[in-house]
């Protein structure tokens, strides 16, 4: 009698491959095919896998976000590894060395938490140590530079191109690391949505798009946003999904989460690109099990950011609330402008990592944004500061230029108190702090009802910047976050 086996791999090495240097002719259609390929291959493989050795579509328990589960039998696994080894060649050498796919299998005995320690540990000695199950060879430790092999150069920029209209994804044994778009010896439908009973891969697809119809450049999405014309790439990652994972108490609940998550980023990101305000403004670059990335105008992904935070609030507090703990129940992103509209993608694209993990590490459940990392509950108050600043321009004349005599007022703050690193750094006076606000923001003269309308203003824009609290005003991390949001909505540059 054979015994039911659980395989479990992972992809590593994601956030190198794609923030890695390539050259070609599209820079954007080339990080679209990579970001695209990422999300399909751990949906590929372990359908792949089943579908060389004959078993049924039923044997896997979920798939997708670089890292998938099956459940197989011990007499099945010898071809599963030799299967899993080839597609981890092919798949180093067509990442230039920057990808590494790693897996673990054991018996089902026993509790889950039990079954998923034993997986983690043996995955952890695969990681640790990759040439352990490896036989040793001649060159394994000659110095040598990775780099994407000539025959693959292109490939990614080309799977991007296809993919758009792509209506099936596929896969042939000669080379496993390689997806074709309707094409290849086994194929699957992708689909925006699926029922429960269909067969096929949840990959809805949105693109900006331009008069013509075609996929929008990276300039055309710029010039529609308001105020400075530029492009930027947002990019959002569940707080701890992984210690939510690990604290399921089945097997069951475990693929439940995994799928819930997947399919929750699929279907709302999915839904928001085709609001109005977002469906030629936005592009999807990665979908994972816990994690995102768009590109699209700044303004847009501000927007964006903001529902998909309310949206997946909503969502926690819906399917969680039975969970213990605060894993998986934030979300914290990052959004990365690009400084000039012939930026590099992939150069934005990294510093949005960068800029998340900056977020994360600061406080989970927070949004780092023009330089800032802010909770979310303060975004609406940047706003109402951004949106003030904009009355004074529009409505009264003030001329743009006064918003960064605002902002040096926090740089004068901050330089202050760099200069007192050797004492303990003390509160500026707050009279001072107001004072120099008001020199920026005057009273007005003139007739009654416009001076109220504009003292009112003032009031309300000096309170978004130090608070309300007159024996304890300091300068807050929303008011900067409102001058730059302003700054660019006025197209000052």
């Amino acid at each position: 009698m054979s015994l039911q086996v659980f395989l479990q791999a992972q992809l590593l090495g994601s956030e190198s491959f794609l923030s890695s240097s390539f050259s070609g002719s599209d820079p954007f259609a080339e990080l679209l095919g990579r970001c695209g390929w990422l999300s399909l291959i751990c949906e590929v493989l372990p359908r792949a896998l089943l579908a060389e050795m004959k078993l049924s579509r039923m044997l896997l328990g979920s798939s997708g976000g670089e890292q998938f589960l099956l459940v197989l039998t011990d007499d099945s696994i010898g071809a599963a590894n030799e299967f899993l080894t080839q597609a981890a060649g092919a798949l180093s050498q067509i990442s230039g060395g920057k990808l590494q796919l790693v897996w673990s299998s054991t018996e089902n005995l026993g509790p889950w938490p039990i079954v998923r320690k034993r997986l983690d540990e043996e995955m952890m000695a695969r990681t640790a140590a990759p040439l352990a199950a490896v036989n040793s060879g001649v060159g394994w430790f000659a110095p040598f530079e990775p780099s994407e092999p000539a025959e693959h150069a292109g490939y990614f920029a080309a799977f991007g191109e296809k993919l758009v209209t792509a209506g099936q994804i596929g896969w042939s044994s000669d080379r496993p690391g390689l997806l074709r778009c309707d094409g290849g010896a086994f194929t699957w439908p992708l689909r925006d949505q699926m029922a429960p009973d269909e067969d096929g891969i949840l990959y809805p697809r949105r693109f900006a798009g331009n008069d013509e119809q075609e996929r929008a450049s990276l300039d055309e999405v710029a010039r529609t946003a308001d105020g400075v014309p530029r492009w930027a790439i947002l990019r959002g990652d569940v707080d701890h999904f992984e210690a939510r994972l690990r604290q399921a108490n089945s097997v069951e609940e475990h693929i439940q989460l995994s799928v819930l998550f997947k399919e929750f980023f699929a279907g709302e990101l999915a839904l928001l690109c085709t609001l109005p305000e977002f469906w030629r403004r936005v592009s999807i670059l990665y979908r994972g099990g816990d994690d995102f990335a768009v590109i699209g105008a700044w303004d847009a992904l501000v927007a964006l950011g903001r529902e998909m935070q309310r949206v997946f609030e909503k969502f926690a507090a819906q399917n969680l609330q039975s969970f213990a703990g605060v894993e998986g129940k934030t979300i914290s992103m990052a959004l990365a402008i690009a400084p000039s509209l012939d930026a590099s993608p992939i150069a934005v694209f990294e510093e949005a990592g960068q800029q998340l993990q900056t977020a994360k590490s600061t406080e989970l459940g927070t949004f780092h944004l023009f330089g800032r990392s802010l909770e979310w509950k303060r975004l609406p108050d940047a706003e109402e500061l951004k949106n003030g600043l904009l009355r004074l321009i529009n409505d009264f004349g003030q001329p743009a230029d006064y918003i960064h005599d605002l902002a040096s007022v926090y740089r004068e703050a901050y330089s202050a108190q760099a200069t007192r690193r050797a004492k303990a750094i003390r509160v500026d006076k707050p009279w001072r702090t107001y004072m120099r606000l008001s020199q920026v923001i005057p009273v007005s003269r003139g007739p009654v009802s416009r001076v109220r309308e504009w003292n009112n203003l003032r009031n309300s824009l000096i309170a978004n910047l130090v608070g309300k609290k007159t024996a304890n005003l300091k300068l807050r991390p929303s008011g900067r976050v409102g001058l730059e949001w302003a700054r660019l909505a006025a197209g000052n540059e």
